[in-house]
């Protein structure tokens, strides 16, 4: 059950990538990281509400800190595709994001099986072929580094929560992504640059928000039952964003990724028998 959450969180950070690119690269990609986090929250309040939980402080500001990582990460991540490319920065990023709260996981709850071993290995190796596969890099010091900020944000973020207890529901996502949004906001005030993209994009925006929401909160779920699969399955979201890519966007597919995606597929399926 962890690793199918993961999934669902892999297919929704995809989901909120697809519509924050949107505005990213019309408009900004500060701006996008910004409203979709906003959003993100205010869909979450609904999750919670429906949810339960209680206000546990200590949840409540372990998912505010969780929000720093997701929102430096996120505003990271979107400003990478307009410098560089996925090709560089889509390995970095998963390679952070998986390894971080995996290693972490194993640490707390005891070294898992081979199999974990081997699954997570096959999909790290899988979404290399993924997106390394797509084709010549450009920029590729710069995307690596904004990569590196970008992975750190989220695997830290992500590592985070695997220390919320079930009691607090959904709430430490509504911290998590208001965290987030002040964190990006603060940064664009600072830059002298627009918090809130145009009212044109509201659609755009409001679609990221949602799948943003639910992208932490099937993530969240995921950590209470098992957290190592959901870390590793959770960081298929390059996987899933090519095939996005393909069918919305006509991007080329070539050899190279339909490996890694069979690949990436063996490696899920090693970490639901383990």
């Amino acid at each position: 059950m962890g690793a199918l959450l993961g999934l669902l969180g892999a297919f929704s950070i995809t989901g909120n990538e697809i519509f924050s690119r949107r505005i990213s690269d019309e408009f900004s990609a500060i701006a996008a990281a910004a409203i979709a986090s906003l959003l993100a929250a205010v869909t979450t309040v609904f999750v919670a509400l429906a949810i339960g939980g209680s206000w546990v402080t200590r949840d409540l500001l372990i998912g505010a800190l969780s929000g720093v990582g997701y929102g430096a990460g996120l505003a990271s991540y979107l400003t990478g595709l307009r410098v560089s490319s996925s090709a560089v920065m889509g390995p970095t990023v998963a390679a952070l994001f998986v390894l971080l709260p995996f290693s972490y996981a194993a640490s707390v709850d005891g070294v898992p099986s081979a199999f974990g071993f081997l699954g997570s290995g096959l999909v790290l190796t899988g979404l290399g072929f993924v997106t390394i596969g797509g084709g010549a890099a450009s920029n590729v010091r710069a995307g690596v580094t904004i990569g590196i900020r970008a992975g750190l944000g989220y695997g830290i973020g992500s590592a985070l929560l695997i220390e919320i207890s079930e009691d607090s529901g959904q709430w430490p996502i509504v911290a998590q992504r208001l965290a987030a949004f002040v964190t990006i906001a603060g940064f664009a005030l600072l830059r002298h640059q627009p918090v809130f993209p145009p009212r044109r994009y509201t659609g755009w925006a409001i679609a990221a928000g949602v799948f943003g929401s639910l992208s932490s909160v099937f993530v969240l779920l995921g950590y209470a039952v098992n957290a190592a699969a959901t870390s590793v399955t959770a960081s298929l979201f390059p996987a899933s964003s090519v095939a996005a890519g393909r069918v919305l966007f006509g991007d080329a597919v070539n050899r190279a990724q339909v490996v890694g995606l069979v690949i990436v597929l063996f490696g899920t399926v090693a970490i639901v028998l383990a």
